[in-house]
């Protein structure tokens, strides 16, 4: 099979195998075809980071995709399309989480045409970023650091907080879950408490996404003192995207305001400062 490689930064070196959706028995040969048949861009390796990268696809059909990766060509874990589509679609955006740092991993993106075709492309690496430096500033949303989840619009399904797209799940701090509403759209919110009053230098919200359904392109905060902090605009769903603030409260209020409808929420959501004492 052809390898083929690639470096970015100077730094990071992929070699990602894209392959066609299959069961653990493969499929002759014959039956298989190349990615290249119905790839309109990519594979791109966005968000790399110690433990997980991002990989960006864009197919000229609707596939159902997901990728296998692991530390050696047998692979061992699975990812797919961070949405709830259910379906096959052309914007292929799938997170592969638990890596460690600085390791060398293989991939395989495995995919499924409606109508029954199996494609997958040449093989590639990726060698994860470095162990990140200790003494960070702290996410002051996270509930291990003494913040309280005050309230939301609607989960998924009428889901509890801490259901499989509850809200906890922007809490977490990790970007394999999230927190879906359950149709709200534009009215989607989400409260937090932090441990005390702080004087917030920074946020950060990563809207999740169905494709181009449930996308929040902007939002604003209010807080407990009756400010709206805002609007914020939203770029994609690809990522987090940070902001500068300077404002001093202990709860804070994310609102959507403006969004593509359907089940809005939230990947992660993040905010740093200095608590008062």
């Amino acid at each position: 099979m052809l390898r083929q490689r690639a470096t970015l930064a100077g730094t990071f070196v992929f070699a990602l195998t894209l392959a066609a959706c299959a069961s653990q028995m493969a499929p002759p040969e014959a039956l298989v075809r190349p990615i290249t048949d119905v790839l309109a861009s990519g594979p791109e390796f966005t968000d790399i980071a110690p433990g997980t990268v991002t990989v960006r696809v864009e197919t000229t059909v609707p596939l159902a995709c997901a990728v296998v990766y692991g530390t050696t060509p047998d692979y061992g874990r699975i990812a797919t399309d961070t949405d709830m589509a259910g379906g096959g679609h052309s914007e292929h955006r799938p997170l592969l989480t638990g890596l460690q740092p600085d390791t060398l991993y293989y991939a395989r993106l495995q995919g499924v045409g409606p109508d029954g075709a199996l494609y997958r492309s040449e093989e590639y690496t990726f060698r994860t970023g470095p162990a990140a430096a200790e003494g960070g500033q702290p996410n002051l949303a996270r509930p291990e650091n003494g913040a309280r989840l005050v309230g939301v619009s609607s989960n998924y399904g009428g889901g509890a907080d801490d259901s499989s797209f509850g809200a906890l799940n922007a809490l977490d701090g990790n970007p394999a879950t999230q927190w879906s509403s359950d149709g709200d759209g534009d009215a989607a919110w989400i409260e937090i408490e932090l441990a005390a009053e702080t004087r917030v230098t920074r946020i950060s919200f990563w809207t999740r996404t169905m494709g181009s359904l449930a996308e929040i392109h902007s939002f604003q905060i209010v807080t407990d003192k009756g400010e709206t902090i805002g609007p914020f605009n939203l770029a994609d769903a690809a990522q987090a995207y940070y902001f500068e603030t300077d404002f001093t409260a202990q709860r804070l209020r994310f609102e959507a305001v403006t969004t593509s409808g359907g089940n809005t929420g939230a990947v992660e959501i993040e905010v740093y400062g200095e608590p008062q004492e």
